[in-house]
């Protein structure tokens, strides 16, 4: 039997992270227009929590590679959550010493897949986390 409302938890908590990598891809691209040679970037950091402001600083390179897979999001360390109301939303995939590399799965997964604004780019052309490891 299907719970409708782990449903809505993971989908409510993929919304709210999708928001915040919109955010970032805003960020990005003023960056790159205004400062190309900038080092890092001041990115939001993409956790479960609505109203977190936090920022974790990140080459553009480092934020693609995390971005290229549309499951993965980057939070702040001491942001990681796993579970939200129960429910198992997210999982650590890596850890640096600024920031940590989340990745949504089951529902969660499922909708970030489906808010992915980048679905149907040129995603194929750019190396997943997974390739860039090997």
């Amino acid at each position: 039997m299907v719970n409708h409302d782990h449903d809505l938890t993971a989908r409510r908590v993929a919304q709210n992270q999708a928001t915040f990598r919109a955010a970032n891809e805003e960020i990005e691209a003023a960056a790159q227009a205004i400062a190309p040679e900038l080092p890092r970037v001041p990115f939001i950091c993409e956790c479960a929590e609505t109203d977190c402001t936090r920022t974790v600083r990140l080459s553009p390179s480092e934020y693609e590679l995390i971005r290229s897979d549309p499951t993965r999001f980057v939070v702040i360390p001491g942001h990681e959550v796993c579970e939200v109301d129960g429910e198992h939303v997210a999982r650590v995939v890596g850890r640096e010493a600024d920031y940590t590399i989340m990745e949504k799965v089951g529902t969660a997964g499922e909708e970030a897949r489906q808010l992915d604004r980048r679905a149907g780019s040129d995603s194929a052309t750019r190396p997943t986390v997974a390739e860039q490891d090997a």
